[in-house]
């Protein structure tokens, strides 16, 4: 079973505002594992938003439309959000959030992405087994 990842960082001077929002079952139980992650090295959890939840879904399900693991649109996902930093880590084929977050952890790129410092908020999505982690200060 091929299981791919990659991820993508990229920082603007900007602002952003928040709102609550809520995910389907995978995506919640991955925030869950990712705050956690997070808080054993010291950073603050991320607050799931409505605005990133949006782009992240929009996001897996071009993937999954187009069969392809991509980070093809990340500046225009990130041009949308009016943040000054936005990471993005994108995964497929994994059947747990557990051996994604795995894989993710195992990644330089990736790893960086989860526990980068001037983060606060995120969306993730999942469609088709691809799945999209998108978080912005």
């Amino acid at each position: 079973m091929r299981k791919l990842l990659t991820a993508l960082v990229i920082t603007i001077a900007t602002t952003a505002p928040a709102c609550a929002q809520s995910m389907d079952g995978f995506g919640r139980h991955l925030a869950d594992l990712i705050n956690r992650y997070r808080e054993v090295h010291g950073l603050a959890p991320l607050t799931i938003t409505q605005d990133l939840v949006t782009i992240a879904t929009v996001h897996s399900t071009d993937m999954a439309v187009r069969r392809r693991l991509t980070h093809e649109g990340f500046n225009e996902r990130y041009n949308r959000t009016g943040s000054r930093i936005c990471v993005e880590n994108v995964g497929w084929n994994y059947p747990t959030a557990e051996s994604l977050l795995e894989g993710w952890r195992h990644s330089p790129d990736h790893h960086r992405n989860l526990l980068e410092p001037k983060v606060s908020r995120m969306g993730i999505a999942a469609d088709a087994r691809y799945v999209t982690f998108f978080a912005c200060g």
